[in-house]
């Protein structure tokens, strides 16, 4: 086999994701091409390939995560179908007065964007919910809102690894330990990658920063709100009907209403402080938040047969994630057969010296996902190759995971044929054009200060080998 062949799938992979925006086609592409290079003839190459993804099916931290991810769908859902959220705004900024300013209003809509915390796009559009009618009193532009929830949802969804985008990054990282890449355990890769996200915390602490500097966009303001974007908060007075009460929200409907997520946080930290095993514990929570979650709200009134009809809404949501995440497993597995990593890292370690590594791996990921508008596709496509080049040039792995997600972040935020870009301006009722816009200044600045750090990490990795 040539020394260059076992690069064209991931190649291959980056210039379809690029060519035609679709993670889909780009990661099963290079599956195909990456299995009929392993095999000698056409039949073995279909054979190498289901082979592959059986494999990949069976591993069992596999069908855990599958399992997880479908779960967090379901919390997801549940805690939007209760109220939850909306019962905490209406106690906050109408029963105690919390609100009395542009400050605690841009803080809120940040804190409330953090406690939807499992998943980005959900992230985005609770900070509209909560948001526009705030914004609204007190003169805010919907950019700055659309700003809030697109530097809010993207980023704290890759740094916590209970959500859906953490789990994500915790099974691509353990598919390299089950092929013997790295050894230990994922989620300790994970924890330790989070303070060398450079790029993703720079942008996530902008938000209350900005915030407390009384920071807003200058544009016009208030942009007519259409129909079907209505905020069922829109007047702060009122809240949306509650299967709990059909009055305004108490302390205890919105105990009751949060139980999907306060069941999940206190799960983790139990399972986790007994069993030592965090991996185990966010797993197992996933079961303990939905199991419980049905019996509070069967105690409550809710029949049974609705709570289970919002799981499996919430469930059927979040299914196309757990397809790519399945494709991108196997490609793993291929890449990895061909040994692409070794390659790469073969060509770069002559080629870059370590002190650039984690600056070009960054630069690499805002421009896959830039091009893509997607982090789940970019982190798919290059943690695979990053990983084993770190290894054989004797690199932290952490720092490279890190510099992997900041570009994967980056691009995700700031591309206009972005998702996250589209949710955050119909999360704040402004236009995809007017977001994309008023926001390249402040995420050029911090990717800018992004990219010195990572130089600076490669100097302290060269002093300290």
């Amino acid at each position: 086999m040539s020394t260059y062949i076992p690069l064209f799938p991931p190649l291959l992979a980056i210039v379809l994701a690029i060519s035609t925006r679709k993670a889909y086609v780009a990661i099963f592409s290079g599956i195909v091409v990456g299995a009929a290079i392993l095999a000698p003839s056409l039949a073995d190459a279909i054979q190498e390939a289901c082979t592959t993804f059986m494999l990949t099916v069976a591993s069992p931290d596999t069908v855990q995560s599958l399992i997880f991810i479908l779960m967090i769908g379901a919390i997801i859902h549940l805690l939007q179908r209760s109220g939850g959220i909306n019962r905490a705004l209406y106690l906050l900024s109408v029963k105690r007065q919390l609100i009395k300013g542009r400050t605690q209003a841009q803080l809120l809509a940040f804190v409330a964007g953090l406690l939807m915390c499992l998943e980005g796009i959900g992230s985005m559009m609770v900070v509209g919910v909560v948001g526009r009618p705030l914004f609204k009193r007190y003169d805010i532009s919907p950019e700055k809102l659309a700003f809030i929830a697109n530097s809010t949802g993207a980023p704290i969804a890759w740094l916590l690894p209970i959500s859906s985008a953490g789990l994500f990054l915790t099974s691509l990282v353990q598919a390299q330990i089950d092929q013997g890449v790295i050894q230990g355990a994922a989620i300790g890769y994970v924890l330790h990658a989070i303070p060398y996200q450079l790029y993703t915390l720079l942008i996530l602490l902008s938000v209350p920063l900005l915030a407390l500097l009384q920071h807003d966009f200058n544009v016009s303001v208030h942009i007519t709100e259409p129909p079907h974007m209505k905020s069922p908060i829109n007047k702060l007075n009122t809240v949306e009907p509650s299967p709990f009460s059909l009055d305004a929200p108490d302390a205890h409907s919105l105990w009751l209403s949060m139980a999907p997520l306060y069941l999940l946080v206190l799960s983790i930290v139990l399972m986790a402080a007994v069993t030592g095993n965090i991996s185990q514990a966010i797993y197992c929570s996933g079961y303990v938040s939905l199991l419980g979650s049905l019996y509070v709200f069967r105690a409550a009134g809710i029949p049974l047969s609705h709570s289970l009809k919002w799981v499996m809404e919430g469930a059927k949501g979040i299914f196309p994630a757990v397809c790519i995440l399945l494709l991108a497993f196997t490609f793993s597995r291929v890449i990895g057969s061909l040994g692409t990593g070794v390659v790469i890292a073969q060509l770069v370690s002559g080629n870059v010296a370590p002190l650039y590594l984690p600056a070009m791996i960054f630069l690499t990921g805002m421009a896959i996902s830039f091009s893509t508008g997607s982090s789940g596709a970019t982190v798919s496509i290059l943690l695979p190759i990053v990983i084993p080049m770190a290894v054989s040039m004797d690199f932290s792995v952490p720092v490279v995971i890190g510099a992997v997600i900041s570009g994967a972040v980056f691009g995700d935020q700031s591309s206009p044929i972005s998702d996250s870009v589209i949710v955050a301006a119909s999360a704040a009722a402004c236009t995809p054009e007017r977001h994309f816009n008023t926001q390249l200044p402040i995420v050029t600045k911090a990717a800018a200060l992004a990219f010195a750090g990572y130089f600076v990490l490669g100097y302290l990795n060269e002093l300290i080998q």
